[in-house]
């Protein structure tokens, strides 16, 4: 069931020379089910702590605890998720059955991939139109107009592959307001969180996506601890002030520049204050399963394109982020692995000046692959 709440534009007004697609954005009520871990620590009669402090020490105590065991606990529900399903802008006939599905990472929301701050040159959504392909932009759930529901034991890692399963299925037969066809092809371009959930749904139902571009991760061990975080009531009451703590975010615009961003120089001032003003959240729940899906998909058979920034350090931990170019032994099966490294670019590519040269680079490789 669909709630459809605006028509954002008409199809070929223009900001600064780039197309504006035409967009319909809705609200979702989509089912799923998975397994997701049990985090009822710390011991009953205790709390996570109190306070931006305490969250902070919580969370870094916590970090890595699940190394060990499966997720067992069964999860299931129906929230609703926000969507917008953009047209292209340009009409490439061989493109008309491929859209792009895009999802965010962590402490942002469906504003990543459609950034409002010079769109002409940030937002990914009206440069994927202008090449001819239809995206549907989703917020997560527990991220912007979806539902935020219990941030310890609903949003997990587990349980969001099952929900992104969900709507990709959906997807497919074209049920998706605005959309009003089916999709044969479905390319999916996930950002950090938003990756690994692609990996993690190409492990466990891998024909499912036909093209795999993972931005901003790689398999690597992550520890998260070092990330600087606060209960986001506490950040920002206005826009968050009725979630529980566990709902986080990150604390100010220096921090967020430091684990966020490459080197000063790569990126404008003004589209970190952007980025700042506009930030969303990350649940304890996904940061500490964030290890779940990082895993091999030995059985998916389609496109895989890893990118990453030359300054994203959690991800390009060796020299020349040599790392991203074994990603071909996580895919096995696949019919293609590449990857590529975007120099003076830190984690959040689409905020960075290099965004127009990421974007070419996707381009560049869904050409080649006849996508």
């Amino acid at each position: 069931m669909f709630a459809v709440f605006s028509i954002l534009a008409l199809a070929f007004s223009t900001f600064a020379g780039t197309p504006v697609p035409r967009c319909v954005e809705s609200i979702a009520q989509i089912s799923a089910s998975a397994k997701n871990f049990n985090l009822s620590f710390p011991a009953e009669g205790t709390s996570w702590g109190s306070g931006s402090e305490g969250v902070q020490e919580s969370f870094n105590s916590a970090s890595g605890l699940l190394a060990l065991g499966e997720p067992t606990v069964p999860v299931s529900g129906t929230y609703g998720i926000h969507m917008r399903f953009c047209e292209p802008s340009s009409a490439v006939e061989r493109r008309k059955d491929t859209p792009q599905i895009l999802v965010h990472g962590v402490s942002y929301d469906d504003e990543y991939w459609d950034i409002g701050f010079k769109p002409d040159t940030y937002s990914y959504v009206r440069f994927a139109a202008a090449q001819g392909y239809a995206t549907l932009n989703i917020a997560r759930l527990g991220n912007g107009k979806s539902d935020r529901p219990d941030p310890l034991k609903i949003v997990q890692s587990p349980f969001e592959v099952a929900v992104l399963r969900s709507i990709i299925a959906t997807a497919r037969t074209g049920r998706i307001p605005g959309a009003d066809q089916e999709f044969g092809t479905i390319v999916y371009v996930g950002h950090s969180f938003g990756s690994m959930i692609l990996n993690g749904i190409v492990a466990s139902e891998p024909t499912l996506v036909d093209a795999a571009i993972f931005t901003g991760y790689a398999h690597n061990s992550i520890d998260t601890s070092p990330v600087s975080v606060q209960p986001a009531s506490e950040n920002d009451p206005a826009r968050f002030g009725d979630l529980p703590p566990e709902y986080l975010t990150t604390t100010n615009t220096s921090t967020r520049a430091t684990d966020l961003y490459g080197s000063p120089g790569t990126f404008d001032p003004a589209a970190l204050a952007w980025d700042e003003a506009h930030k969303d959240t990350a649940t304890l729940g996904e940061l500490l399963t964030v290890g779940f899906t990082i895993t091999a998909a030995p059985k998916f058979e389609g496109d895989v394109l890893t990118i990453i920034g030359d300054q994203d350090f959690p991800f390009c931990p060796e020299a020349g982020c040599a790392n991203v170019h074994k990603e071909g032994k996580f895919y096995p099966k696949a019919r293609s692995v590449e990857a590529a490294v975007i120099p003076s670019t830190g984690h959040s590519l689409n905020y960075h000046l290099s965004a127009p040269q990421f974007y070419r680079t996707i381009q560049a490789w869904l050409t080649r692959h006849d996508f």
